[in-house]
């Protein structure tokens, strides 16, 4: 090849590289401008339903507040009673798959798993007791209603998927 046939080459090979490059850059751009930002987890884990509630229910504005009050309440304690049992599942994990198991640990970190699932679920008992003390008559009926919708709205699969 002489000189001038492989500037031609090289020159259209840059074009060709720049061109590429301006498509993908444009590409990514565009994506961006069109695509919806995934919610945030803590936005997707914590969705509010007080907002719901104070329509369905017709709640006042002290009751919606003493509501968000609670979750805010029991979201926080929620947290650290699933990081304890996240914790000791992974440390049952850890010692299952070694190759010293040591029955009498892993059966102190079920004991504890179990043990705190039921402070969960006596927090979550404690929550619905005290929503129910700051509702009326009226709005309790509604509530009983509700309670179905609301188990469906947190469940893992009603939650939006990421990409």
């Amino acid at each position: 090849m002489d000189i001038f046939t492989q500037r031609k080459f090289l020159l259209r090979f840059v074009i060709l590289l720049t061109a590429m490059n301006l498509t993908l850059i444009g590409a990514l751009i565009w994506k961006d401008f069109f695509r919806k930002p995934p919610l945030s987890n803590q936005q997707n884990e914590n969705r509010d339903i007080s907002i719901i509630l104070e329509k369905k229910l017709k709640l006042t504005k002290d009751q919606v507040e003493l509501f968000k009050d609670i979750r805010k309440g029991f979201i926080e304690k929620e947290k650290e009673l699933s990081a304890s049992i996240r914790s000791e599942r992974d440390s049952i994990n850890a010692i299952l798959f070694s190759n010293s198991a040591d029955e009498q640990l892993v059966k102190t970190f079920a004991r504890r798993v179990a043990e705190n699932d039921y402070k969960m679920e006596l927090l979550r008992f404690e929550q619905a007791q005290v929503l129910k003390a700051i509702c009326t008559q009226e709005q309790l009926q509604k509530f009983e209603g509700l309670a179905l919708e609301i188990r469906d709205f947190f469940r893992q699969d009603n939650k939006p998927q990421r990409k």
